[in-house]
């Protein structure tokens, strides 16, 4: 039983819910390494300008380039690690889920613990006006509004996700260790202010608000424009004039919403041999999914 609904009885047996994650399951057992080198990776290249930039060695301005681009690439790898994809479930191994997850955040100052739980409650009540903490900006009405939602720091409103889920005592737990770390970033954010406030706008702040901007956008808005509630309705394949690789492959997140499991560059391998199933169970725009995708840009002219 899914959100109300009996799968088994839903469709033939032939795409029956059994089927459907036995495909799953074999997508979802390798180590994610691309992640954590990108999660990494982007962290010890953020954290190298600053030197670099200090001692003169590179301009500001490339500085602050290079510093935008890896705020855009800090959370899908945290992302992973919300869901345990680095673990897989094996305790002596949850160690790397942590430590991916904190460090690929810092380059846009956001406390893991706060995102992992609240995108869990994401994932149970995708599309929820009261429960869902990204509703405001999935259900945007624009991709300004969306913009705007996202520099002035209204949404997710964390707060009001602290008081919806009061009695949930292991998101209250989790919630006042991301207050901690979000606290230490502000003040670190304070004093790099007053000994360095050029290059801590250019090199930290802006960059952030960027990478924000363009996670809220790529994560939250465009996959889940035009859904419903419901397990094969709340997310949708869609088709942008930017290709896949630049995005996150975000066109393909329907997956994750399906399988959270199945790591994210095994995701297009997985949703060839789902496609028929897919199409089956009505998930949006299941039908214009290409053949094969893993070299596909998914672009739309």
């Amino acid at each position: 039983m899914v959100m109300g609904v009996d799968i088994k009885d839903a469709v033939s047996e032939e795409f029956s819910f059994e089927k459907e994650k036995a495909v799953a399951k074999k997508y979802a057992q390798r180590f994610q390494w691309e992640m954590i080198l990108i999660g990494i990776g982007q962290a010890c290249v953020w954290l190298s300008l600053w030197p670099l930039v200090m001692f003169g060695i590179i301009p500001l301005w490339l500085g602050f380039v290079v510093a935008c681009f890896c705020a855009c690439m800090a959370y899908l790898p945290s992302h992973e690690a919300q869901h345990g994809n680095y673990s897989r479930g094996d305790p002596k191994k949850r160690w790397i889920d942590a430590l991916v997850g904190h460090i690929t955040l810092i380059t846009v100052m956001f406390p893991y613990e706060i995102l992992r739980v609240t995108h869990m409650k994401h994932h149970a009540y995708t599309n929820h006006d009261d429960k869902d903490p990204d509703f405001l900006t999935s259900n945007a009405k624009s991709v300004k509004e969306v913009i705007l939602l996202s520099l002035d720091g209204t949404s997710p409103d964390y707060q009001k996700y602290k008081e919806v889920y009061s009695s949930d005592a292991a998101f209250q737990k989790a919630f006042e260790k991301g207050v901690k770390v979000s606290l230490a970033y502000r003040l670190t954010l304070m004093s790099l202010v007053f000994l360095f406030p050029l290059q801590t706008l250019l090199l930290w702040w802006l960059p952030a608000k960027i990478g924000v901007l363009y996670t809220t956008l790529f994560f939250s808005y465009y996959p889940h424009i035009g859904t419903e509630i419901g397990r094969y309705k709340n997310t949708r394949f869609w088709q942008h004039w930017m290709p896949r690789y630049i995005n996150h492959s975000m066109q393909l997140h329907f997956v994750h919403h399906l399988h959270p499991n199945i790591g994210h560059y095994d995701e297009p391998k997985a949703i060839e041999e789902l496609k028929p199933f897919l199409i089956a169970r009505g998930v949006p725009g299941a039908e214009e999914i290409p053949d094969r995708v893993t070299y596909n840009p998914l672009v739309k002219i």
